[in-house]
């Protein structure tokens, strides 16, 4: 709907420094209450928090791959991998494995702090004397523990380099650093831990592999023997060496030593076995295991004479069974000496046999045998190569499974802190400071334009867009006046009395080139915000500069203008608009201002039944129609347009709507859905009028050098 109003000065779209300081100046106590609650909260925060000391404990992990017992083997990566690497060691500190360590090398479940706790139900049981426990599970409890230790443990890596930082935070300061270093310790252990059990690991896998090779190569030893034993004879013949046959003579007698070594030993392991010393020594012709069993017997037979339980049985009870010890001694000496001399009569029957085989390789041999020799042979070797490979490298595994060293190094120990790293004061201060600050200033923002009330004109001019006739100071009422409408007449020089002209100024200029009065509309949101008093002020004002004026109190609801004057009508304009047809004139309702002499329509009482259907009559209609033959302004007082719907049907008749907000008393979404609610009432081509009424801005008086009375100082 397209409205005729005054030039105002066009608003940019966006809001300059000049716009933001005012605002912060009008809200500067909502800031500053922000501030304070906010740096009051984080005093009290820092005054019950519980101090937290931090300790760090530096490692130094090497990416390059080495191996001790061959240091020609060892590897560094490159690029991307060695990084990789790092960032691999960082996780694996953080990990549960490394902490679950830490927490049983550092006794962290008996541990006040870290330790598991009771639950709050139960702490609340057990304070009112009801029985209670703690009913988890060790599990449970571990898991606890080992989330209140992974959360005080921060493990970060430095930068680019090599090094890892292990940091610990705890309420007291030596046991921060001490479970850091318990952390460091750990990881380093499970390292090396982990290397010895791949090591050994390779070992056992190692070592099936390795009896398999054992058992082939001795398959293989054994059929080349056997083969040159059953074939001896025939491989001398077709050799044709005289040394062939010494060495043939020689294999048959060291085989015949060998077989009857191997039976005495066998006969001697049982006798030995049955304590059969006698036969033992008769077996070995041992003359002086013979002698000692002579003498076990001797002591046999006394001991079967002696008196029991007296020193002498005790002394030959000592006696036999010392005996008895030398002689199992002796007879496993024996033992052992006939099994030296089995392997030694073995090794020499396997030299002769790898001469014979080198005899017999060196002569001219059939195809057939040679090639037969020759199979034999390097089956052999390829199972000895093989063999010592494997052995060779299950020594190297058990080597490196005792000589392992972790790849990580602590490089500085943690230390206690001298003091505390939470919470941090000067930080938590700053940002309380610095967020309260944000917060007191986006809620002034927030309140000065959606919630709060209107402090300002520019506020109001941002709010409404409806250019804002003029501001209103707020002036006490002398004892002796009426109402502050009488300071027009009174302090014609006082910031009211010039702000009423401003505004008559503004509705000149609404109602410039309007042939006849125009009628002038004042309404607010909600009631008590003022308008009536203005209504007066400004009938006054235009009364004073020689203008025929009618003020018509049209709220039937709650009439205020006879108070205002300090007049008694006999009838009210309600009782006008209820039986026009009973006044032959307006004198019981109709006056005269008493300080000015501008025209007054009044009410009396009020209405007891609701008014529109009154406020759209003729009469009514009449009113306003005589008024603007009659009079240069008729001013009408209008309800409030929230409460009821009777302000809608006068401002459809009105030329100039001057809608009065009062200062800080009306929020802005009732300014948004009054202003609304005037614009579809009002008529094509009716000014509407902002008026910001009561301002209590302490430098509007200065200005206009008034004492706090208003008057002229």
């Amino acid at each position: 709907m397209k409205r005729i109003a005054p030039a105002k000065e066009q608003r940019p779209d966006f809001l300059d420094l000049r716009d933001a300081f005012w605002i912060l100046r009008r809200q500067v106590r909502l800031v500053l209450l922000t501030v304070g609650i906010g740096l009051g909260g984080a005093l009290l925060y820092l005054a019950y928090a519980t101090p937290l000391y931090t300790a760090t404990a530096l490692l130094f992990v090497d990416p390059s791959q080495k191996n001790i017992l061959n240091p020609d083997d060892a590897y560094t990566l490159q690029g991307s991998a060695e990084n990789a690497r790092i960032e691999s060691e960082v996780e694996i500190l953080r990990s549960d494995t490394v902490m679950l360590a830490a927490i049983d090398a550092a006794g962290l479940l008996a541990d006040p702090e870290f330790g598991p706790s009771l639950p709050l139900l139960d702490k609340l049981r057990m304070a009112v004397g009801l029985e209670g426990g703690d009913t988890r599970s060790g599990a449970e409890l571990l898991s606890s523990t080992l989330a209140r230790l992974t959360g005080r443990v921060d493990v970060r890596r430095r930068g680019t380099t090599y090094l890892i930082a292990v940091s610990v935070h705890a309420q007291s300061p030596d046991r921060a650093a001490t479970i850091a270093n318990a952390v460091a310790q750990t990881y380093i252990d499970l390292q090396i831990g982990t290397k010895v059990s791949a090591a050994l690991a390779m070992r056992d896998m190692l070592q099936g592999q390795l009896d398999a090779a054992r058992l082939a190569l001795t398959e293989n030893e054994s059929a080349l023997a056997s083969y040159v034993d059953d074939n001896i004879d025939r491989l001398v013949v077709e050799s044709g060496s005289e040394a062939a046959r010494d060495l043939r003579d020689r294999l048959l007698e060291a085989n015949t030593r060998s077989g009857q070594t191997r039976d005495l030993l066998t006969n001697a392991r049982t006798l030995m076995q049955d304590q059969d010393w006698s036969g033992l020594a008769a077996r070995l012709e041992d003359e002086a295991l013979a002698q000692m069993d002579a003498e076990r017997a001797a002591l046999a037979a006394q001991l079967a004479g002696a008196a029991p339980a007296t020193g002498a049985e005790a002394d030959l009870r000592a006696g036999l069974a010392r005996i008895e010890s030398d002689m199992a001694r002796r007879a496993q000496g024996a033992v052992a000496s006939l099994e030296s001399q089995a392997t030694q009569i073995d090794t020499m029957a396997d030299q002769v046999r790898v001469q014979i085989r080198e005899q017999v390789f060196a002569a001219n041999l059939s195809a057939g045998t040679l090639a037969e020799l020759f199979e034999m042979q390097q089956e052999s070797d390829i199972a000895q190569r093989h063999y010592r490979t494997l052995l060779s490298r299950m020594r190297d595994l058990e080597a490196q499974a005792l000589v392992q060293v972790a790849d990580s190094r602590i490089v500085s120990q943690a230390m206690a802190p001298r003091s505390a790293s939470f919470p941090n004061k000067k930080l938590i201060l700053s940002l309380a400071l610095f967020s309260a600050l944000g917060l007191g200033v986006g809620l002034a923002f927030l309140n000065e334009y959606y919630l709060g009330g209107i402090l300002s004109a520019q506020q109001l001019g941002n709010l409404v867009d409806i250019p804002v006739g003029a501001t209103i100071p707020r002036v006490e009422v002398p004892p002796d006046r009426l109402s502050v409408a009488d300071m027009v007449v009174d302090a014609p020089l006082s910031a009211y009395a010039e702000s009423l002209r401003r505004l008559r100024s503004a509705v000149d200029q609404a109602v410039r080139g309007r042939e006849g009065g125009a009628v002038v509309v004042f309404t607010s949101s909600i009631p008590d915000e003022g308008k009536s008093t203005l209504a007066l002020a400004l009938a006054r004002t235009y009364a004073i500069a020689g203008r025929k004026v009618l003020l018509v109190d049209a709220d039937l609801r709650r009439p205020a203008l006879h108070r205002l004057v300090g007049l008694e009508p006999q009838d009210g304009f309600l009782d006008y608009l209820n039986n026009p047809g009973q006044f032959d004139d307006a004198q019981g309702f109709y006056d005269v201002d008493p300080r000015t002499g501008a025209g007054l329509i009044m009410g009396q009482r009020r209405s007891p039944a609701p008014t529109d259907q009154l406020l759209q009559t003729k009469a009514f209609e009449d009113i306003l129609i005589n008024a603007r033959a009659a009079v240069d302004i008729g001013i009408v007082d209008a309800p409030a347009v929230l409460p009821t719907v009777d302000a809608r049907y006068i401002v459809a008749q009105a030329d100039v709507v001057v809608f009065c907000v009062g200062y800080g008393t009306v929020s802005q979404s009732e300014v948004r859905a009054a202003l609304a609610q005037i614009e579809d009432a009002a008529p094509p081509g009716t000014a509407i009028l902002a008026v910001l009424n009561r301002d209590e801005s302490p430098d509007r008086s200065r200005r206009f050098g008034e004492d706090a009375a208003g008057l002229p100082g």
